[in-house]
């Protein structure tokens, strides 16, 4: 078993990693933003989580707010140009993810680049999305 937000982080990864576009475009699905930084590939696309607050809690649910963050890190003199393409394919997968215990998705923010070395030859830039989902009160199942 595993908690509904690493199921939305799972569900997303596959079908970024199913997508043909982002494969001919050579871009890898990567869990870890650490191991995307430190990778030598030229376009990865990394899913992972922010914040998690609980939004309010009655007799029997609980509504959570899982922070989806999408973040692309490439290798390219114009970080944001090529990260706008990764985003271009990977923003309506995030958008129509669906599950039984998704109440709503929605777009937060972007981020403006940043680099990721001393050199600035590794462009990083994050999506970032605010899933709501309900689970028991005792539970993140």
């Amino acid at each position: 078993m595993t908690t509904v937000r690493e199921g939305f982080v799972s569900s997303i990864m596959a079908s970024l990693g199913a997508d043909e576009q982002l494969q001919a475009d050579g871009v890898v699905v990567k869990r870890s933003i650490y191991e995307a930084i430190g990778s030598e590939e030229p376009r990865v696309v990394v899913v992972h989580r922010g914040r998690d607050p609980v939004l309010a809690s009655t007799i029997g649910r609980t509504t959570r707010q899982c922070e989806l963050l999408i973040t692309a890190v490439v290798r390219d003199g114009a970080p944001d140009q090529a990260a706008d393409s990764i985003f271009e394919r990977a923003h309506p997968i995030v958008m129509g993810l669906d599950g039984p215990s998704v109440v709503g998705i929605e777009e937060i923010a972007t981020d403006e680049p940043d680099a990721a070395d001393i050199d600035g030859g590794v462009g990083v830039m994050t999506m970032r999305y605010a899933i709501q989902y309900q689970t028991a009160p005792d539970s993140l199942l």
